[in-house]
């Protein structure tokens, strides 16, 4: 479906829950995470979007907070971090989605474990979250890689029980607490505007989690290539992305 056929589908709606992923949606995948950097036409887009009347927009990223507000610092945005582990409003209020309860994890440990099986391999490196810990590879030599990942898969085994699960995405892989995915922040922000029309525009697995979420009558968009996805709708590319979200803006 193209972006124009996208957005007649929300053009009729009083309110509209926008909810995009960041890497691979809104900008293009890059060999290192500090290197996807959105453009000057992306950020007036954003910001015209949040003065529209009746549209609320969030950002859902793997990425935390911190990252977020640097790369994207919108007034009026809302943004989710952690893979949903953490909101923060326009105003700056922080919400923890973490469930009560949740047993404490040796993250320090964990970043020393990825840091040594890393070391001396050009092209793979790691990613501290604080909450979360990636093993990037995209630049390494795959054979390389495959090893290191597997010697990290064996290293984690005294840490993984039923608080811990790796994840895997594109040319990552991800240590992160179980429960915890992009769906809860589609859940709570869904709660915040219950009459919006929502929409989760989503690149990768991570994103199946919010595509799940999303209430009956939602728009669940996937970006990239037709994969088997619970979402309905595919856009090619984040270019396509920004032709959507210009379209919008014209409403």
């Amino acid at each position: 479906m193209s972006p124009a056929q996208l957005a007649a589908k929300v053009r009729d709606y009083p309110q509209v829950l926008l909810m995009c992923d960041y890497d691979g949606t809104l900008v293009p995948l890059a060999p290192r995470p500090e290197l996807a950097r959105p453009g000057p036409r992306l950020l007036t887009l954003l910001r015209q979007l949040v003065s529209r009347p009746g549209l609320h927009l969030a950002i859902i990223s793997g990425r935390s907070l911190r990252d977020l507000l640097e790369l994207l610092p919108v007034g009026g945005l809302y943004y989710a971090g952690l893979h949903g582990l953490e909101v923060a409003t326009p105003e700056g209020r922080i919400t923890s989605l973490l469930p009560p309860g949740q047993e404490d994890i040796p993250w320090d440990e964990i970043f020393r474990l990825a840091c040594r099986v890393v070391a001396g391999i050009a092209g793979l490196f790691v990613e501290n979250k604080g909450e979360a810990i990636a093993l990037h590879y995209r630049l390494a030599d795959p054979q390389l890689a495959a090893a290191a990942l597997e010697q990290f898969r064996q290293g984690l085994k005294p840490f993984l029980n039923d608080n811990l699960e790796l994840l895997p995405g594109h040319k990552v892989l991800e240590v992160r607490r179980r429960g915890i995915n992009k769906g809860l922040a589609v859940t709570y922000f869904t709660r915040q505007w219950p009459r919006a029309l929502p929409v989760y525009l989503g690149d990768d697995r991570t994103d199946e989690d919010a595509f799940s979420a999303l209430p009956a009558g939602g728009l669940a968009i996937r970006i990239g290539k037709q994969v088997a996805s619970r979402a309905r709708y595919f856009l090619p590319s984040p270019a396509a992305v920004v032709q959507f979200l210009e379209l919008l803006t014209s409403f």
